[in-house]
């Protein structure tokens, strides 16, 4: 059915709103300094790291349920209560010190991050189909992550500046700005109306299909499992990358300008990820991806002063690329009513791998050194890379989606 004008541009006002609340709900003057923040605010790099896998188990066990929630709920909604989540998350980051103020903001963001995970891809991409645009889904995304990724690091300078001058100061700027994302958020407009009502039969109804039809589909349990090694290692790596910097002798000064150069180069390979993609196909930019991203943990672990923080650029390219390419592929192979849930399934292998691996590297780092820790981390990646290509050779992958949940 043809979109009257006026609904028209109600769903071309999502992508503009996307655009603008994405640059927003990044705007946390914190993040280039993430670790050096944590210990500023008496919470050790151990604790740190205990904190973050935390994080991800928390996002972890509410990630299929959150997606079943926005299915049914509404995707709008449950925005509207992820985002006032991390409001809630960096009232107590910035008026609070210590583990345990720490843990419990990182679990109310957990819970905020689930709630969002999916469900803000899920939004664009059926008000794509309802504006019979879907076609264009990787070089929006890719555009909405770029736009977020510029905003991001201008942020990063200002955030180092200011932890500098005062180191709650970046959680005090944040706070306005996930304020007006989340006021924004009620100008959305939702694509399709939950066709079943909220309850805890259709809840578990819901979810039971979408486990079924995930466990039908290899190419679908696949891009989850390349998940859980490539998406768990950027996030870490890109958590830690504050503390590493500074181990490999870069000025505390040029945190902030660092940060930007790979914020821009994340942001640059984001946008241009779809032009790359529709070059070289599916198959072969999945298996780059994994390529690069193990020569660049292998230098990382080299601990080189100085050059030593260059190799971070490999580990930023990933990360924007990543995110817009399997986001599309993951899309492709699902349907409207389950889109949300499907989407947080492939997420949570994403916070298994951190749940898993981060206290794993952590402790490495603790009893070994850094650069042990990374080579060993890079000997690992190899050997599951290995496995998930053998995996990948099991099953036949075709194109187009065979079935859906409905």
């Amino acid at each position: 059915m043809a979109l009257s004008d006026k609904r028209r541009r109600l769903f071309e006002r999502n992508i503009t709103l996307q655009y603008v609340i994405g640059s927003l709900m990044w705007g946390r003057f914190f993040i280039p300094v993430l670790a050096l923040f944590y210990i500023a605010s008496q919470v050790s790099l151990e604790q740190f790291a205990i904190i973050m896998a935390v994080f991800a188990l928390s996002t972890l066990v509410l990630e299929i349920p959150t997606g079943v929630l926005a299915d049914l709920l509404g995707r709008k909604k449950t925005l509207l209560i992820s985002r006032f989540m991390y409001i809630i998350e960096i009232v107590i980051l910035a008026f609070f010190n210590g583990f345990w103020p720490f843990l419990i903001a990182k679990i109310i963001s957990g819970i905020g991050v689930s709630m969002s995970s999916g469900t803000g891809s899920a939004l664009l991409y059926d008000t794509l189909k309802r504006l019979r645009r879907t076609d264009e889904h990787k070089k929006i995304a890719g555009t909405a992550l770029f736009i977020s990724s510029i905003s991001m690091a201008f942020v990063f300078i200002v955030g180092a500046y200011l932890f500098s001058l005062n180191p709650k100061l970046p959680a005090y700027a944040s706070l306005p700005l996930i304020i007006i994302g989340f006021l924004l958020t009620f100008f959305l407009k939702e694509p399709y109306e939950p066709h079943v009502s909220l309850s805890m039969r259709s809840s578990l109804h819901h979810l039971k299909k979408s486990i079924q039809y995930f466990m039908q589909k290899p190419y679908l349990r696949y891009l989850a499992f390349f998940t859980l090694a490539v998406g768990a290692t950027t996030s870490m790596l890109l958590s830690l990358s504050s503390a590493y910097f500074t181990a490999v002798a870069i000025p505390f000064g040029a945190l902030g300008i660092v940060s930007f150069i790979f914020t821009m180069a994340s942001a640059y390979s984001a946008k241009w990820a779809h032009v790359f993609e529709e070059r070289f196909g599916e198959m072969r930019s999945l298996v780059f991806t994994q390529i690069l991203l193990i020569i660049s943990v292998a230098l990382l672990a080299l601990m080189l002063p100085y050059w030593g923080a260059l190799f971070f650029l490999g580990v930023s390219l990933v990360q924007g690329f990543f995110g817009i390419v399997t986001g599309d592929y993951v899309n492709r192979h699902i349907t409207t009513s389950h889109r949300a849930t499907m989407i947080s399934i492939n997420n949570m292998f994403d916070n298994i791998g951190i749940a898993v691996l981060f206290p794993l590297l952590g402790y490495a780092i603790k009893v070994y050194s850094t650069g042990t820790a990374l080579a060993l981390y890079t000997g690992f990646l190899i050997v599951y890379c290995i496995c998930l290509a053998f995996y990948r050779r099991t099953f036949t992958y075709r194109q187009r989606p065979l079935i859906t949940c409905e």
